[in-house]
C-alpha cells in the first residue's frame, strides 16, 4: 500500500514538473539578438507643384590622346605614323646619304620626290625636319652631321615645293633621341644603330 502512495507521489511530481516547462514562455530560451539600428531620413528640398527640378551643367574635360596608325615598309627604309590631322614620316638615313656625309645619294631624290608630292596634296602650315644619328663618334660631331641631313632634306623639298606656302623648321639632335638599342647582348648592334641614323618629317594635314 504505501508502494502505491509511492509511485503516485512520483507521478504527480513528474506530471508537475512538465506543466511548469509547457507552461514557460518560449521567449526565455530564445537566443539574444542584435539592437535593430535606426534608419535616419534625411528630408530633400522642398518644392511647389509645378515646379520644374534644376540642377548645375557641369562641363567636363579629359585630356585626350591622338591615336596612330603606324606602317613600314619591309626593307626598313621607312616608317610612317599616321593621325586624324597628322603624319610623321621616318626615312632611313642610310638611303638618303653616304656614312658620316649630309650629300643626298642619287637614290635619295626619287624618294624625297615622292615626300614632295605628298606634301603638296596633303601638308598645311609648318613641316618639322627633324635629323638623327647613331652613337658612333662625339656628341658635338653627331649633332652638327644630324643637323645639315637635315638641312639637305629640306633643300631639297623646298626646291621640289616651290610656290607653295609652306614653311620648314629643322632640327638636329645627333644621338640624343634613339629608337633602338645599339648594343645586343654586350655587342654592338648594327641594326639597331641602322635605325638610328634617321631623318623625321612631320606635317599637319
Amino acid at each position: 500500500m504505501f508502494r502505491s502512495a509511492d509511485r503516485r507521489s512520483v507521478l504527480l511530481g513528474a506530471l508537475l514538473a512538465g506543466c511548469v516547462l509547457v507552461a514557460e514562455p518560449a521567449v526565455a530560451r530564445a537566443e539574444p539578438t542584435a539592437p535593430v539600428p535606426e534608419t535616419s531620413i534625411v528630408p530633400g528640398p522642398a518644392l511647389a507643384p509645378g515646379q520644374p527640378v534644376t540642377a548645375p551643367v557641369v562641363d567636363i574635360e579629359t585630356p585626350t590622346r591622338e591615336i596612330y596608325l603606324r606602317t613600314g615598309d619591309l626593307e626598313g627604309v621607312s616608317r610612317e605614323a599616321e593621325s586624324s590631322d597628322r603624319i610623321e614620316l621616318v626615312l632611313a638615313a642610310d638611303v638618303l646619304f653616304a656614312f658620316g656625309r649630309a650629300d643626298l645619294s642619287p637614290a635619295a631624290q626619287g624618294r624625297l620626290a615622292e615626300v614632295a608630292e605628298r606634301l603638296r596634296v596633303q601638308a598645311r602650315g609648318t613641316v618639322r625636319i627633324d635629323g638623327h644619328t647613331d652613337a658612333i663618334g662625339s656628341d658635338a660631331a653627331n649633332l652638327a652631321l644630324s643637323r645639315r641631313r637635315a638641312e639637305a632634306v629640306r633643300d631639297a623639298l623646298r626646291k621640289a615645293l616651290s610656290g607653295t606656302p609652306l614653311a620648314f623648321e629643322v632640327t638636329g639632335f645627333g644621338e640624343s633621341r634613339p629608337v633602338a638599342s645599339e648594343l645586343r647582348n654586350g655587342r654592338d648592334d648594327p641594326a639597331g644603330r641602322a635605325r638610328n641614323r634617321r631623318v623625321e618629317i612631320r606635317f599637319d594635314k
